[in-house]
């Protein structure tokens, strides 16, 4: 961006600023100006704008204040913030220092009390005023624990101020969160939702009392009330991509819509938009995304050239790289594709960054394909760790665990590892110590943090095994198999490490124990063990048969502990009435009498996709049967789209579309979930997560329920 000179601004600052509450200046209108283009949520535009004004006025800080707002909404927040901490250092007296200041730390995130505390000191200067007043709303929004406070200030202020429609709206979004529990607080949303629908009789023309609720009945599956909202809302800021994209999931997820109908309003408005602003590289970038969701290959690939050619500085321009990434590795022979390596290592190479998050993202698959390639350096290996430690922070069980026993595996860097393993301990811990509160009960808490901290320690002593400090190495892995016996990568370095110290009996226990726990990909503990038996027996002659009888074995003990999972007292499952793919209803009482098994998924959902061909071997076995029915409630936004996935798949098992009741009535907040109902609607097994062996151990559901003898006592 075109940084703001903080000298230069404090100076001009100083000679301006001398009527207070806020300066005036000949560009007083143009503070209007950038704050209605923010609250229309044409943040592009405000920033476009506000370089310009605030170029020519920089002793304007309440231009310079709305031109920071919207550099925090354009994801630019944090050359906001340190514009904003120059403002008030140099001024502390302006109100309009302090409202930059605490909304950009509010739209940056993760500094909650400092934002609150800033947009404080705006609202004593100026408690009268409507800026004031609505930041502090918003800022008492923003904390968890002062969300009721933030209604309650609101509640005592909307008589205070000429057009209470700001502060309304943001009643509304705040009772919108607070219903979203589990389960929802549907007298919260109802008022939410009133709060926005009074806004909006204040004033007709606030976007925000238009668009925050749209977005929720979007989420609702309440697409028919959204859309003619979005439609109003871009008549008044028709330069907003919030409102368009917006718009663009109303349609795709509108019921009454067919797919003809979809795509040729969304492609309308497309057009519209590019003729209004297709030389902004954000509405490039909006087009591209909704163009590669709609298969408009020639649209998204004409938006992202311009991007790269015109824009290429940017972090639209990173984001379009980010895609074409993702893309490549949807495969999974990805890893060896050059083109694959060159996007990632050209990436890393850009001499600006403005996403540090997709840096991080960069930097990690880049590192694991590097890792597998023993013609790179042991040096160049270490730099690629050092940039994942540096920049991905969204997942810390990849960085703080992978990325160091990577280096152990290579034998390289070993102490490097070692700091890294060491302090990821650490890390890992307050991560979920940071995410408590989304915790339904303590006990998921403590669950999440022994396998966080479990992955953190068999990194730590897997990398004190390579360097051969034996004792210390044995002590960690142990700690980690303390903490999550499921970990079957801690299993078979355990095993290994076993092997190593020629206690063979103690590492075949490990990779039998590691053979048991279920994970994508070839189980490590499997190839180890067949190692270790040719290694015991001088060749490999009769391992199948031995691996055979372990599985038996674990067979039988995960028949045992799946079916003494059933629930006693087991709830009847919510009534639903939900159409199928082809239209007919199929209801809840229908399935009475019948042994049910529901699964709820989503295309968009990666691990239930990998679930469905054994889910479609299930309903291949059952379609026959009359006492049993199988089907999916399927949760995808847009339901057009899964006949033709359904078609190219192959599949054929029932499909029912979702129209709210998946969150809202059955409450599902993990997917794949699912229920396995008695003949009389209650859920006896409910299975949260994908299943390796997905036929084997429904199928033992399915008839435990039936009441017919199990497989095992046949």
């Amino acid at each position: 961006m075109h940084a703001v000179r903080t000298a230069s601004l404090v100076a001009a600052a100083a000679v301006v600023l001398t009527s207070f509450p806020f300066a005036q200046t000949a560009a007083e209108p143009d503070a209007s100006r950038l704050r209605t283009l923010f609250f229309g949520r044409d943040y592009e535009t405000g920033v476009l704008e506000g370089r310009r004004l605030t170029s020519r006025f920089t002793g304007d800080t309440q231009a310079h204040a709305w031109y920071l707002l919207n550099l925090a909404r354009r994801d630019e927040a944090d050359e906001a913030i340190r514009v904003a901490r120059a403002l008030v250092t140099d001024q502390p007296k302006d109100p309009s220092a302090w409202i930059a200041l605490g909304g950009a730390l509010h739209y940056k995130g993760g500094q909650t009390a400092e934002a609150i505390e800033a947009a404080g000191k705006a609202f004593a200067m100026l408690p009268d005023h409507p800026d004031a007043i609505w930041l502090r709303a918003q800022t008492l929004a923003g904390d968890p624990k002062r969300r009721e406070e933030a209604i309650e200030f609101v509640d005592g202020q909307r008589g205070r101020v000429r057009n209470p429609a700001e502060i309304l709206a943001t009643r509304g979004y705040t009772l919108y969160v607070l219903s979203s529990g589990q389960p929802r607080d549907e007298a919260k949303l109802a008022a939410a939702l009133a709060s926005f629908e009074e806004a909006r009789r204040v004033d007709p023309a606030n976007v925000n009392a238009l668009y925050l609720p749209a977005v929720y009945l979007t989420q609702l599956r309440r697409s028919h009330e959204a859309y003619p909202l979005l439609r109003k809302a871009l008549e008044i800021s028709p330069g907003s991509t919030d409102l368009h994209r917006g718009l663009w999931n109303a349609i795709t997820s509108h019921r009454e819509f067919d797919a003809a109908r979809k795509r040729r309003e969304i492609e309308e408005d497309i057009a519209t938009l590019l003729k209004r602003d297709g030389d902004r590289p954000g509405v490039l970038l909006a087009v591209s995304s909704i163009a590669r969701e709609l298969k408009l290959a020639e649209t998204q690939q004409q938006a992202e050239e311009k991007i790269l050619k015109e824009f290429a500085d940017t972090r639209e321009a990173e984001w379009v790289c980010a895609a074409r990434w993702r893309e490549f590795g949807r495969t999974s022979e990805s890893a060896r594709d050059p083109e694959y390596r060159r996007i990632l290592t050209d990436f890393i190479a850009r001499p600006r960054h403005y996403h540090t998050g997709l840096l991080g993202e960069a930097y990690r698959n880049l590192f694991f394909i590097v890792a597998e390639d023993r013609s790179v350096s042991g040096d160049e290996l270490y730099r690629l760790a050092d940039g994942v430690v540096k920049y991905e922070n969204n997942n810390p069980h990849i960085t703080f665990s992978r990325v160091p026993i990577a280096l152990a595996e290579r034998k390289t860097h070993l102490r490097d590892a070692e700091r890294i393993a060491r302090e990821g301990i650490e890390v890992l811990r307050k991560r979920v110590e940071s995410r408590r509160s989304t915790y339904r009960t303590q006990g998921e808490y403590e669950e999440s943090l022994q396998w966080m901290t479990g992955l953190g320690h068999d990194a730590l002593g897997w990398v004190l095994f390579a360097q051969g400090r034996m004792e210390e190495a044995e002590k960690e892995l142990l700690r980690a198999h303390e903490l999550d016996h499921d970990n079957r990568e801690n299993l078979n370095h355990l095993g290994r490490f076993y092997e190593a110290t020629d206690d063979i009996s103690k590492a075949e226990e490990y990779y039998v124990l590691g053979l048991s726990v279920q994970g994508t990909g070839r189980n490590p503990s499997e190839t180890s063990l067949k190692a270790l038996y040719a290694k015991r027996n001088g060749s490999e002659e009769g391992f199948d048969a031995y691996l055979t009888t372990l599985r038996e074995r674990d067979r039988e003990t995960r028949e045992a502990r799946i079916l003494s999972e059933r629930i006693d007292n087991a709830d009847v499952a919510p009534s639903f009435k939900l159409k199928s793919l082809n239209g007919q209803v199929v209801t809840f009482e229908s399935l009475k009498g019948k042994v049910a098994v529901i699964n709820f998924w989503g295309i968009w959902c990666g691990w239930c996709v990998r679930e469905m061909p054994d889910f479609q071997k299930l309903y291949v076995k059952y379609r026959d049967d009359p006492e049993v029915a199988i089907l999916t409630i399927d949760n995808d936004e847009n339901p057009d789209e899964v006949p033709p996935w359904m078609k190219e798949k192959g599949y054929t098992f029932p499909v029912l579309l979702d129209d709210g009741y998946v969150s809202d009535t059955a409450e599902i907040r993990a997917f794949p979930t699912t229920w396995f109902l008695d003949r009389e609607g209650r859920k006896a097994f409910v299975k949260i997560g994908w299943s390796e062996k997905l036929l084997e151990e429904f199928s033992w559901r399915v008839e435990a329920l039936r009441g017919s003898p199990s497989p095992a006592s046949r």
